[in-house]
């Protein structure tokens, strides 16, 4: 798949000319990468030294497939068979409003509980409020219709939209009747890697549910079981485009509103305050810019990863994630193995990019100033 301009030219196809001679460095840059990292290939069972020499050595991602064929979750992972497998367990599962967990959000419009005095922030760092349920409760939860008869009302009174996504370890923690289903590892990454992943996690929802974009400190090995994963990647060094901005950390929070008796969304403050730094941009939004700023077009490689495919995303890349059901009306479920990763040099370019551009901006910046 190859990332294109608004001019329809490829980027293999421009000429990127000399860093010195260049008006905006840091648009040099993402060009440079982009040229060399235009499309992500599908490749078909690796071995683990060419996942090492071509994937990760490289850092470039790729679709896999052939990986997890014997898996028996391919033929059995049903809600119905998951919710029998799982029984009366508690599971954590991930309520929003809005189906957007970890993300900006403006408060207008919105409850907020914990404010201190002569505190009023115009927008939250919104985490999602975490409940723990049957998955035949979830099941139930998450066939709610599609079509949100609330989609006109403000978020505070939408339905609740569910999403099993904890991470750090969810499948082991909460699903190990699961694992003899799938695997505790990837054979071929964790030989390339050199070691078993730090944590392996489940997931499981509707279209709509996304998540942001963010980056993780793990090489990514994402399996998608049922359904199908839509991912907008960008590169390290193009951070500085999706306008991170801090905001005080919030949560959502589902209450009964004493004077209708309507459950409503509220946002709930942390305390101690905690302020986080996190991307506002969307897919939509980059795509609009590259319009507005040609010179300067960073647009997310946009990958679709389908049932029984794998996603290979190296540690560092931004992410912004969506999902579909299959056409028999099944979520997307999928397991995905976090490996740790090497704090090296690469780290240490992508962290000095990202500042650098804080601190001096490019031409955009110059011109504003």
């Amino acid at each position: 798949m190859l990332l294109r301009d608004p001019d329809g030219m490829s980027d293999g196809e421009a000429e990127n000319g000399e860093a010195a001679n260049a008006h905006d460095l840091f648009a040099w840059l993402s060009r440079e990468v982009r040229e060399l990292v235009s499309h992500v290939p599908r490749i078909h069972s690796p071995s683990p030294i060419g996942f090492l020499r071509e994937h990760v050595a490289t850092n470039r991602p790729a679709v896999i497939t052939g990986a997890f064929d014997d898996w028996p979750a391919m033929e059995r992972w049903s809600l119905d068979y998951l919710a029998d497998a799982m029984g009366d367990a508690k599971i954590s599962v991930n309520v929003t409003p809005d189906g957007r967990g970890d993300a900006l959000l403006s408060t207008d419009g919105w409850t907020v509980s914990g404010l201190g005095d002569d505190e009023n922030p115009v927008e939250v760092f919104v985490q999602p409020e975490e409940r723990l349920m049957t998955l035949r409760e979830f099941a139930t939860t998450l066939q709610t219709p599609t079509a949100d008869t609330d989609a006109h009302a403000h978020a505070s009174r939408r339905s609740a939209v569910p999403y099993v996504s904890r991470q750090c370890g969810s499948l082991l923690e909460e699903f190990p009747s699961l694992v003899d289903d799938c695997a505790d590892e990837i054979p071929f990454a964790s030989e390339a890697l050199g070691k078993p992943p730090d944590a392996v996690n489940l997931w499981i929802g509707d279209e709509r549910s996304q998540t942001t974009f963010h980056r993780d400190h793990y090489e990514n090995v994402y399996c998608v079981v049922r359904g199908k994963k839509v991912f907008h990647l960008l590169p390290p060094c193009d951070g500085r485009v999706l306008g991170f901005r801090r905001a005080p950390a919030a949560r959502f929070e589902q209450r009964e509103n004493g004077e209708d008796g309507e459950n409503r969304f509220v946002l709930a403050l942390e305390r101690p305050r905690r302020e986080v730094a996190w991307s506002s941009a969307t897919p939509g939004s980059l795509r609009a810019l590259a319009r507005t700023n040609p010179r300067d077009a960073v647009v997310p490689i946009v990958v679709e990863v389908e049932a029984g495919e794998a996603l290979y995303l190296p540690a560092m890349w931004y992410h912004h994630v969506e999902q579909r059901r299959d056409g028999g009306g099944e979520p997307a479920v999928a397991v995905n193995y976090w490996y740790d990763m090497s704090f090296d040099d690469r780290y240490a370019y992508a962290r000095f990019a990202q500042e650098a551009h804080a601190r001096f901006g490019g031409e955009s910046h110059r011109m504003r100033r």
